[in-house]
């Protein structure tokens, strides 16, 4: 589809006076909620990724040794090492300042595409959900740009420019990318419904997946090989991989993720699970209604189960989980302005509210086996570490103390 007939397929009604405004309000309330919500820590990668930003262009860990994997994320330690932001608590600050700086811009592109009741929408559902835990709890991972990137593919009308993001996604975090790319390319046919109107047919709306999963699929894989070429120039080799971590077997991984079940389960997402809740209560109340409604949630539904597959064969369940279902925001908050529309507004605008100040009181939480929650971090702590890179002891325990969890060992 051309970028014309994208624009008259999502074109939406006129924006409210000061719509620009009152969005940025409601970015600010939602990243203050966030906070709140969330406090704030970083990954006990820490020290890793500063010494990754330090040594560009070489490998700083061991031979056999060290968690060399990691070297496979390239645009933020190059943005590190530009901005000379490679000590450890410069190098978490500078994370931080991109969650910001991404949040916010994903919050104007999708107000430019979608409209302010929608963007509305989609700012608070970023607030509350956990790819904003995951990303202020792992300070120093490339979560916030990687979520951000996952967004920008189905806000951006044009596949050529779905596929440039995509090319920096797989220089920024490849092995989510690539499943985050396809639950992306899932959700921009969504965004080309008529506003009003049957929804396009299945075999148009799956071929029109197919041909988007090409180009965003397409995209990281380039990233990634951008990044093989880079360690071929620079002589560096990964001996250690992320699929090393497949070698733990069937048996080792489910004994991991069934010590705490029902913190997992809350922790995929978070207060989102209302906003699910309610939902499914409407649709059930308008079953045999609006089918093209139906269609769009049953397929939400349906990439939010797949997504759960990787899942399976990772240690950082709520984070994994949480980056790749991140185009699935940008689904909700057009689905909710549909299902609900201009008439309703008012109620919608109450209960975001609502969510936001529900979001205030409960604590956000990362499962890594073990759930850990928002009190378990110090937070006076880390903002001296923050402020001055002081901490107590070792960096790397230090940092993976409130995290109770036993990492197993690669055989």
């Amino acid at each position: 589809m051309n970028a014309v007939a994208s624009s008259d397929a999502t074109r939406h009604d006129p924006d409210p006076p000061r719509s620009g405004v009152r969005l940025a309000a409601w970015w600010l309330a939602g990243t203050a909620t966030a906070l709140v919500h969330n406090g704030l820590w970083a990954t006990p990668n820490l020290a890793a990724m500063s010494r990754i930003a330090d040594n560009l262009g070489a490998n700083p860990f061991d031979a056999g040794g060290g968690p060399d994997y990691l070297l496979s994320s390239v645009s933020l330690p190059v943005l590190a090492r530009l901005t000379s932001q490679t000590t450890p608590h410069h190098y978490a600050r500078l994370h931080l300042l991109v969650l910001l700086v991404v949040t916010a811009a994903v919050t104007a592109l999708a107000k430019r595409r979608i409209g302010y009741r929608a963007a509305r929408n989609l700012t608070v559902l970023v607030a509350v959900s956990p790819a904003m835990t995951v990303s202020m709890h792992w300070l120093g991972q490339p979560d916030p740009l990687t979520m951000a990137l996952g967004m920008g593919m189905v806000l951006v009308r044009r596949r050529e420019t779905a596929f440039a993001l995509a090319v920096i996604a797989g220089l920024t975090h490849p092995e989510q990318a690539i499943f985050m790319a396809l639950v992306a390319a899932g959700v921009r046919p969504m965004l080309d419904d008529p506003p009003d109107g049957d929804a396009p047919a299945w075999v148009d709306q799956l071929r029109s997946t197919a041909i988007g999963g090409l180009w965003t699929v397409g995209g990281v894989l380039l990233g990634r090989a951008v990044t093989e070429v880079y360690f071929h120039l620079a002589d560096i080799v990964v001996r250690r991989p992320r699929t090393e971590y497949l070698t733990f077997g069937a048996r080792r991984f489910v004994d991991f993720h069934t010590q705490q079940p029902l913190g997992l389960l809350y922790t995929l997402w978070g207060p989102l699970w209302l906003v699910i809740a309610v939902v499914a209560v409407v649709r059930i109340a308008r079953r045999g209604r609006d089918g093209a409604a139906a269609r769009r949630w049953m397929t939400f539904g349906a990439l939010a189960v797949l997504a759960l597959v990787p899942v399976a064969v990772t240690l950082d369940e709520t984070r994994v989980y949480a980056v790749i279902t991140a185009p699935l925001l940008v689904g909700a908050a057009v689905a909710l302005d549909r299902e609900f529309g201009r008439a309703r507004d008012r109620l919608v605008s109450v209960s975001a509210a609502a969510l936001l100040v529900i979001a205030l009181v409960a604590p956000g939480g990362t499962a890594t086996g073990v759930t850990t929650w928002r009190n378990a971090f110090d937070q006076a702590e880390f903002r001296s570490f923050l402020i001055d890179g002081d901490h107590p002891g070792d960096l790397a325990l230090w940092l993976l103390g409130p995290f109770d969890v036993t990492i197993p060992t690669v055989d």
